[in-house]
């Protein structure tokens, strides 16, 4: 018994020292780190601290299924670097689309050491790139990097031809080196060829275009630049929507992130207990009230979207889709003046009015419209487009009206192209490269929204002073287009690691061949293809095949003709065009 005293005494002894250890211990520690304190410190110390900014120009046209192609545009790079663009010679390079794809990345900020940065081809492949990386297929890293101030002395810098503008980048004093391995340089730059179609259509002009996003991205800081006699006209829009809504997408997200950094709390078991009882309430409440919820939706059921007509049907209402009307209305009921605006065009038309309704877009509130001589389909589009709406050709010849985001829902079911709602586009004047307005219209105001976005005003100056000219004195219609951060990631990541405290991408969109006039002229002649007359079809196919990629688009259509001359023709002219012929 005395030894089991001693023992229990004992351990007394040693649980008071114990927990006055503590105490005391406690008591130099100070107050506690505020909430979060932590979290911030780590995620300070797993930055880098530079700043990474990447600009990409790529180019494509309608006739093309990927953008950037290989076969058909210019390469960036210069010669001394290997690339998978074919070889061409001065000829043949000089009649080509005069912009050269091409992406570069700079790193500006305090010089720091083992840096990651990844190139992956998500959609497509890279072709060329410099400097010198570790390769896989469709990606390229420079593992281990060190960013410096200084070029390392140790180590000649690799030889590019003075001629070439990329050597400019070099230039640059406030952007770091990226040495890796034995190669190192101001700049990273690479050409990539993407699986990614051409976003969006045009139509009208040459005035007033209308334009309408093919994406579930938005596209950004949108322009149109186009010859004219004396000089050029441009117009600009801020953003071009997609069928998608973007309240919705960001939405989604939001409870994405929500529900992430739920999981990652510790959860309290009182609080647990709490909304565990809170659910098992709901659940009842639930069950009481399906039986009315499933009475409800009985009633309120949607009716399925019509099947959309074929090529026939689809080309018999374009047809008095592109007739001129005249309406001159300050102030009617929107649904008035669609009326107006079909019975002109001979057209049929049905309303999707559940969904509207469910929608809350009330077709009964005032608009304008006033336009002389203007095709219906843009009179349509200023209708529908500022209320979200589209339509679909039916195949009964009719247009289905609905929102343009329940078109998109089931077109993208199927996999086919999702058209965000007609926006239309107001062109300025013409005015000659030489006019200081012109400037103010062109390069300034990309140089502003850029900036706006959080680019460096040198990288945009650097971009600008290489392709200024092409972009905004161009041989034919072009349209720009900004890709979103999204967009970007979801064709071509570039990963930094450890983390940059700031990182702007930026991917600009040249698109040519898309003149809506080139494409009427290309309609009239496919229809001279199956003319009686042997030297007419001959005449049409030779100016056909002048038009190039511009021509596919009406080729395409033309393989569904009766006239079995103009199939033939057709086919033949898409085979030389490089395109496959089902």
């Amino acid at each position: 018994m005395q030894t089991i005293s001693v023992r229990i005494l004992g351990l007394v002894f040693a649980f008071t020292l114990v927990l006055g250890t503590g105490m005391r211990s406690a008591a130099f520690q100070g107050p506690a780190a505020p909430k979060g304190a932590d979290d911030q410190a780590d995620k300070a110390a797993a930055q880098s601290p530079v700043e990474v900014y990447e600009w990409s120009i790529w180019v494509g046209n309608p006739a093309q299924t990927t953008i950037n192609s290989a076969r058909l545009y210019r390469n960036g790079m210069p010669s001394v670097v290997g690339t998978s663009r074919p070889k061409a010679d001065e000829k043949e390079s000089a009649g080509k689309f005069p912009i050269a794809p091409i992406s570069v990345v700079q790193i500006f900020g305090e010089p720091c050491k083992d840096i990651d940065v990844d190139v992956r081809a998500k959609k497509g492949m890279i072709l060329s790139h410099w400097p010198a990386s570790k390769e896989h297929t469709g990606r390229l890293q420079w593992f281990g990097s060190n960013l410096t101030a200084t070029p390392p002395a140790e180590i000649p810098q690799s030889y590019l031809p003075e001629s070439h503008w990329l050597t400019k980048l070099r230039e640059n004093k406030s952007a770091l080196y990226l040495q890796y391995q034995t190669h190192y340089e101001r700049f990273l730059a690479y050409d990539a060829e993407l699986a990614v179609p051409i976003p969006l259509k045009i139509r009208g002009g040459p005035d007033e275009y209308t334009i309408q996003n093919l994406t579930n991205r938005r596209l950004l800081d949108v322009a149109v630049i186009a010859p004219a006699e004396q000089g050029y006209r441009v117009g600009w829009l801020d953003e071009l929507p997609s069928a998608n809504s973007e309240e919705k997408e960001k939405e989604k997200e939001a409870e994405e992130k929500k529900k992430v950094e739920e999981a990652r709390k510790i959860p309290d078991p009182k609080k647990k207990a709490a909304e565990q009882e809170k659910k098992a309430d709901e659940l009842f409440k639930d069950a009481e009230a399906k039986p009315k919820e499933k009475a409800e939706k009985k009633e309120e059921a949607i009716p399925p979207l019509p099947a959309e007509g074929d090529a026939t049907v689809r080309a018999r209402v374009d047809q008095l889709l592109n007739q001129p009307i005249t309406v001159t209305v300050q102030q009617a009921p929107r649904r008035e003046l669609i009326n107006l605006v079909t019975q002109q065009a001979r057209l049929r038309y049905e309303v999707d009015d559940r969904t509207l309704a469910k929608e809350q877009i009330d077709l009964n509130g005032a608009a304008s419209l006033k336009g002389a001589g203007i095709a219906a389909r843009d009179a349509l589009a200023d209708l529908l487009g500022g209320a979200g709406l589209s339509y679909r050709v039916t195949e009964e010849g009719k247009l289905y009206i609905t929102t343009a985001a329940r078109l998109a829902e089931d077109v993208g079911k199927k996999g086919a192209a999702i058209e965000g709602p007609p926006v239309k586009l107001t062109m300025t004047p013409a005015r000659k490269p030489s006019e200081p307005t012109y400037r103010e219209q062109t390069r300034d105001a990309l140089t502003r929204r850029l900036t706006g976005h959080g680019m460096r005003r040198d990288v945009v100056e650097a971009m600008l002073d290489q392709y200024g000219q092409s972009l905004f004195e161009p041989g034919e219609l072009i349209v720009l287009a900004h890709f979103t951060r999204e967009a970007l990631d979801e064709a071509l990541l570039l990963d930094v690691f450890p983390a940059p405290k700031k990182f702007v991408r930026s991917g600009l969109l040249v698109v040519h061949g898309v003149d809506p006039r080139l494409q009427d002229r290309a309609r009239s002649l496919v229809k001279e293809l199956g003319d009686r007359s042997h030297k007419v079809r001959e005449s049409a196919e030779a100016r056909l095949l002048e038009l190039g990629p511009v021509s596919v688009p009406a080729l395409e259509d033309a393989l569904t003709n009766k006239d079995i001359e103009i199939v033939f023709r057709a086919e033949r002219l898409l085979l030389r065009l490089h395109r496959s012929v089902p």
